[in-house]
């Protein structure tokens, strides 16, 4: 019996036969490279909604969620951190943005652009996304700022707004 995880992999690799099946040697795929492609069906898996570990700013009941979209024809995946707003329970209607790609030179995924977890490189298992980062603002607000891990929970939301209302 295959898990979410194995059905999962087979669809992404079913698409990804698919979009190269029209290379662009053809004209199929006009723009399109192998290495977009291969980018995309590495970052599908990472779609989805996240709500970050509890403390993850050094602030127990702090609660941080992560948007990653699906990844557009250009290999990069749009990201977004809200900060819920723990006092008023809603959440900012202007996120923090960046960017989720694959890495240039090997299969390792990067969020770039969101100030607390710039160039972190992530990693999924099951429905757990871990990031890892320089500390570099100390988001977490204690002395260190060395390399630091947090874990993310993938939510059974469809969208944003199930989670609350906007501020």
């Amino acid at each position: 019996m295959l898990n979410k995880a194995s059905i999962l992999t087979v669809s992404t690799l079913a698409s990804l036969l698919l979009l190269t099946a029209c290379d662009s040697s053809t004209g199929g795929a006009a723009g399109d490279t192998d290495d977009d492609l291969i980018a995309t069906a590495l970052l599908a898996p990472f779609t989805g909604i996240y709500e970050l570990e509890d403390g993850w700013k050094g602030e127990e009941g702090d609660r941080g969620i992560l948007v990653i979209d699906t990844p557009g024809a250009d290999g990069t995946s749009v990201a977004q951190l809200f900060d819920y707003d723990d006092i008023d329970n809603c959440l900012p209607t202007r996120p923090s943005s960046g960017v989720v790609r694959k890495d240039d030179f090997s299969n390792r995924v990067f969020m770039d652009d969101i100030v607390q977890f710039d160039a972190a490189v992530l990693s999924l298992s099951g429905s757990v996304l871990t990031l890892e980062f320089s500390d570099d603002f100390d988001i977490d607000d204690d002395p260190q700022t060395s390399e630091v891990s947090i874990t993310a929970e993938k939510l059974g939301v469809a969208q944003i707004s199930d989670l609350g209302s906007d501020c």
